[in-house]
């Protein structure tokens, strides 16, 4: 028997005597209500079998083959009807496919179609029950304000009568009381490790629902001392491969997990914080002078031992940044004095400069004296009484440092001259 629309109307006939099936106002021959556990549904039977056969045609599917598609995934849910499809050379030829949750059911035709509602929507219950298995559910509802969809108008009765039918009262009191979250051993001590002492916790696999235990009980310990809400349920309960818990302990888990992180987080800044703040302050106070001494002025200056009145030359300072000395790495102040006396020193007075190296540096080179230079510029700028002068790319031979700070001793015609080094460069040696 084919099903058409008359057909609907014929088993509407059948069953007018059920008290489920309802006759809608105004009486309509294509209309006919039935009584759901939510509350009465009118329906329209025109053009019920064009809206609900879901087929696609053959043509459509034609495109998602290998040959044609990059796209695999696309070919593999078409994957059954592709079979079919190919299966005759053929290809399009007019037959039609409908839309089905199962990836193992056979091409159909819009006439014969193998399989039922009835097997789509057990496939499609199955389904969600494996999606529920391995996810962890969040219930949203949708609720409606009132039933003439009038923005900003709340109708008790109406919202009442949706959560009645909706079972959430129902759904909320069993997610209150039940268990309704689950996790993995490992993955429950891996997230809320931190709640236990190191020291109890045994970190292996064959403990690891020991360790969930003594988590567990810290939790409950700390909650009792802190005397929360006790209406809240806090029970948990362990399986073979699963901790399930309660809603209230899973939030007071979350509550204290973030807590302690907080806390260790804080310590760990506070820690840092300090260190850096003392290793400033310590080096401010070597870089800094103290204010005492710069108010209080030099020293006063008294006689050595040898009578005479040492040069008010303020001691040089020491490097700025450099660390003072250990305590193991300190002398005995005896022992220095000695030592001074030994050698011919004085406390007193700072040591003698060391005379002017007998060289120069240039690049990575040391060179000795004399040198060959060539003057940069003439020297010097007015004319001296002699009328001896170093012009301009003259070659000049250098003898030696100067006594003045930045010159070079330059030996040129029977005249010795003082010399900045700037007015001189090194004569280039050409080899061949």
């Amino acid at each position: 028997m084919k099903p058409t629309d008359v057909l609907f109307i014929e088993i509407d006939v059948q069953h007018k005597n059920n008290k489920r099936l309802l006759d809608p106002k105004p009486m309509d021959p294509r209309l006919f209500g039935i009584q759901h556990f939510a509350g009465r549904v009118v329906y329209d039977a025109s053009d019920f079998l064009d809206t609900n056969k879901d087929v696609v045609p053959d043509d459509l599917v034609a495109v998602f083959y290998k040959q044609s598609c990059n796209f695999g995934f696309a070919t593999h849910l078409f994957g059954s009807e592709l079979k079919a499809l190919y299966s005759i050379e053929t290809v399009p030829r007019g037959v039609s496919f409908r839309i089905s949750p199962t990836s193992h059911t056979d091409l159909l035709n819009g006439d014969e179609p193998v399989s039922t509602l009835t097997q789509d929507f057990h496939t499609r219950l199955d389904n969600l029950l494996r999606t529920l298995v391995h996810a962890r559910p969040h219930f949203v509802r949708c609720i409606c304000s009132n039933n003439q969809e009038t923005p900003n108008r709340f109708d008790r009765g109406s919202v009442v009568r949706q959560i009645r039918s909706l079972q959430v009262l129902e759904t909320v009191n069993l997610m209150a009381g039940g268990y309704p979250h689950r996790m993995r051993f490992k993955a429950f001590n891996s997230r809320y490790r931190l709640l236990a002492p190191f020291q109890e916790l045994c970190r292996t696999e064959e403990k690891v629902t020991d360790d969930c235990r003594v988590i567990l009980q810290y939790t409950v310990d700390i909650l009792t001392k802190r005397q929360t809400n006790s209406s809240v349920s806090t029970s948990w309960a362990i399986g073979k491969r699963h901790i399930f818990l309660s809603e209230g302990i899973r939030q007071q888990l979350e509550n204290l997990r973030n807590e302690t992180r907080h806390k260790a987080a804080t310590l760990i800044q506070s820690t840092w914080r300090g260190w850096r703040c003392r290793y400033r302050w310590s080096t401010l106070r070597r870089e800094k002078p103290e204010p005492l001494a710069a108010v209080a002025g030099p020293p006063k200056t008294a006689q050595s031992r040898t009578g005479a009145i040492p040069s008010t030359r303020p001691r040089p300072q020491p490097i700025a940044g450099t660390p003072p000395p250990d305590m193991a790495e300190k002398c005995d102040a005896k022992i220095i004095q000695q030592t001074c006396n030994l050698f011919g020193l004085d406390l007193e007075r700072p040591p003698p400069v060391p005379p002017s190296r007998s060289y120069t540096v240039t690049g990575n080179t040391k060179l000795g004296y004399p040198q060959t230079r060539v003057m940069k510029m003439t020297f010097p700028e007015d004319v001296s009484t002699d009328g001896v002068m170093l012009l301009k790319g003259e070659t000049v031979l250098v003898i030696g440092a100067s006594q003045r700070r930045g010159h070079l001793v330059v030996e040129h015609k029977n005249t010795t001259f003082h010399v900045p080094f700037q007015y001189m460069e090194l004569k280039q040696s050409v080899n061949i």
